[in-house]
């Protein structure tokens, strides 16, 4: 009290276990400026209060079991950064209070009787920047705030995952900002407290919605459609809380659907995201969030959070890392971890699989089954339907049929799903400026592995001279390993791979395939999607080839061969050869029963998979050696070259 300037630093701070009204607050900061709170661990308290007082630091405290975690009021120009604030009844309620700064921060667990992460009364611009809000009730709730007519409120680049309610909403929120957050998996993406208001007074943009059903035609990573929330049974609940005992009722499911069937009972939209993001925003959430306990079998953790990147991963954290002390690396480099057995039931298994993306199919009746410890390839030309596959199995895409993992539907159980599932993307997003070691740390406790695992992946992937590298700084071969390394951090028995190895040079590729060869003497199940003959000949038990969205061959390797004849499995060769003899390896290539076409100094050639080396060798035997080649999809195929010699 008046006590401006004071620092309170690395201390412990705990309460008699009594009933929650009985204990004393943690820490009361009232009248004194200037104040800095670091580092602090703070536990089953009553509240922290900090009251009447300017240019607080709040930075790196553990704040856990207690009511407010933090409780503001009337604290002018305060930093509340890199703070792990769970298992209260609100993590931080921030009131009459401007230009408040919540920065970096992890906001788990909060289940009292509001359950806010993070509550915004009367403040005036606020910034609520960078944030992991999982497993909250309600991840932020906005009451009047901005509530001066020149100020606003922000939320920007926070990760709202797994929280009953995403962002809840009082009726007089105008001109707060929400503007490039990732809302994955939340039971309501946002909320509506009460009749009347109108979020579109509030600006919604560029935010990532894991819900989204729109695409992106022109590839510049954003949707094409705006995004609009309005499920009728949301609105119903927003106006009648009570109703949302029966949030995850077939009945509620039968609402949704009669409001888009029939638009007669369409609801308003609560909101309007004119330009969604379709990935989650770069990056890994916060050391801070993989430091929270585990919890007993069989209940919630936020690994959801982590899965929808793709891999997946979510928003920007850098400043929450904090180090701990390391445990030497072992002196050799383990086996892949964990040999699993073959079952007889499949672990992996589609009947009738369908896909649709608006009216088009993706995938249509698609059936297959994959055995414990099966390494099996999805071959086929671009749009036939392979990444759409592994998007099924992870149960980020609506299907028609059924999709099984271990017997668990990946829509209705996806949580328990992806424990079982590790996934390597094409496109690798990891936070650029975290160190490799960092970043593994992050979905090591994310996902509740133990800290020996990581020391284990490195040695193991041979990152031990990069682990402290950032990651903006490795090269695509070493990205590729750490992503793989993130995807095998639990132990995962079954791993899925899209186009593992499609930005790799020859020698990187070669490295993968070490070590995939490695997982599958271990017994892991392989799913991966390639249009490499090389690489399923090498990796493959069977092949499932897609052609449109249909299956249409589930054989061996070799089937691929089979197919060349029939379209399936082709390379097509563009051959460099010496000025003024372009004419003469032409007519060569001709005569030998190749089709070439001419291209200002190359021939190109579309040929069968396995006769790769017959136009070479025709050239050859007539004394004509090319000065080089490359490899690629055939023309049309939008696949790009992906090899060159």
């Amino acid at each position: 009290r008046e006590s401006s300037r004071s620092e309170i630093v690395d201390n412990v701070i705990a309460s008699k276990r009594l009933d929650l009204p009985r204990r004393g607050d943690a820490i009361r900061v009232w009248y004194s400026d200037g104040v800095e709170i670091a580092d602090n661990d703070v536990e089953a308290g009553r509240d922290v209060v900090l009251w009447y007082s300017n240019r607080l630091v709040v930075r790196g405290n553990r704040v856990r079991d207690g009511r407010y975690g933090l409780h503001f009021m009337y604290c002018d120009d305060a930093a509340i950064e890199g703070n792990l604030l769970y298992g209260n009844s609100v993590g931080a309620f921030l009131m009459y209070s401007r230009r408040l700064r919540l920065t970096d921060n992890a906001i788990a667990r909060n289940h009292g009787p509001s359950g806010y992460g993070v509550g915004l009364k009367d403040m005036d611009d606020a910034l609520v920047a960078g944030n992991l809000f999982v497993g909250n009730r309600v991840g932020a709730f906005l009451d009047n705030s901005p509530r001066e007519i020149r100020s606003s409120s922000r939320l920007s680049a926070n990760a709202f995952a797994g929280n009953d309610v995403g962002v809840l909403l009082m009726p007089n929120v105008r001109r707060a900002e929400i503007v490039g957050n990732g809302f994955v998996e939340n039971g309501e993406q946002v909320g509506l407290a009460g009749a009347g208001g109108d979020p579109e007074a509030n600006v919604w943009l560029e935010n990532h919605w894991s819900d989204y059903a729109g695409y992106d035609l022109d590839g510049d990573g954003f949707g094409d459609l705006p995004y609009r929330a309005e499920r009728l049974f949301e609105g119903l609940a927003d106006r009648h809380p009570e109703l949302r005992i029966f949030l995850h009722a077939p009945a509620t499911r039968a609402l949704d659907f009669a409001a888009v069937a029939f638009p007669i009972v369409r609801p308003r939209p609560k909101l309007t995201d004119p330009r969604p993001r379709m990935a989650p925003v770069a990056a890994v959430a916060a050391s801070a969030a993989p430091a929270l306990p585990r919890r007993p079998a069989g209940a919630w953790t936020p690994a959801a959070a982590g899965m929808v990147a793709g891999a997946l991963v979510l928003l920007a954290f850098p400043r929450l890392l904090r180090r701990e002390p390391r445990r030497p690396a072992p002196s050799a480099a383990p086996a892949p971890p964990g040999r699993h057995r073959r079952a007889a039931a499949p672990v992996v298994e589609a009947a009738a699989l369908t896909v649709r993306y608006g009216s088009k199919p993706a995938l249509e009746g698609v059936d297959f089954a994959i055995a414990s410890g099966e390494s099996v390839a999805l071959w086929g030309p671009n749009g036939a339907g392979k990444t759409t596959a592994l998007r099924a199995i992870l149960g980020v895409v609506a299907v028609e049929g059924s999709v099984r993992v271990a017997g668990l539907d990946p829509r209705r159980q996806g949580r328990e799903v992806r424990k079982r599932l590790g996934f390597v993307p094409q496109a690798i997003a990891f936070q650029a400026d975290l160190g490799a070691r960092q970043t593994l740390e992050f979905f090591a406790r994310l996902r509740g592995a133990p800290a020996e695992r990581i020391d284990e992946l490195v040695a193991w992937l041979g990152l031990d001279e990069h682990a402290e590298k950032a990651v903006g700084a490795l090269s695509g071969g070493l990205k590729q390993r750490l992503a793989l390394a993130a995807a095998l951090v639990d132990d995962p028995p079954v791993l899925l791979l899209d186009e593992p190895t499609a930005n790799l040079d020859a020698a990187a590729r070669e490295s993968f395939y070490r070590k995939l060869l490695e997982l599958k003497a271990a017994g892991k199940t392989l799913l991966f999607t390639s249009h490499r003959f090389e690489e399923v000949s090498l990796l493959a038990d069977r092949v499932l080839h897609l052609t449109a969205g249909r299956l249409v061959a589930d054989g061996p390797p070799e089937s691929i061969e089979r197919a060349g004849a029939n379209g399936a499995g082709r390379v097509e060769i563009a051959l460099r050869v010496e000025e003024g003899r372009l004419a003469e390896a032409e007519r060569i290539l001709a005569a030998e029963g190749f089709a070439p076409r001419r291209l200002g100094p190359c021939l190109f050639v579309v040929v069968a998979a396995d006769r790769k080396i017959g136009p070479l060798a025709a050239l050859l035997r007539r004394g004509l050696e090319p000065r080089s080649f490359e490899l690629s999809e055939p023309s049309g195929s939008g696949n790009g070259r992906h090899a060159a010699s």
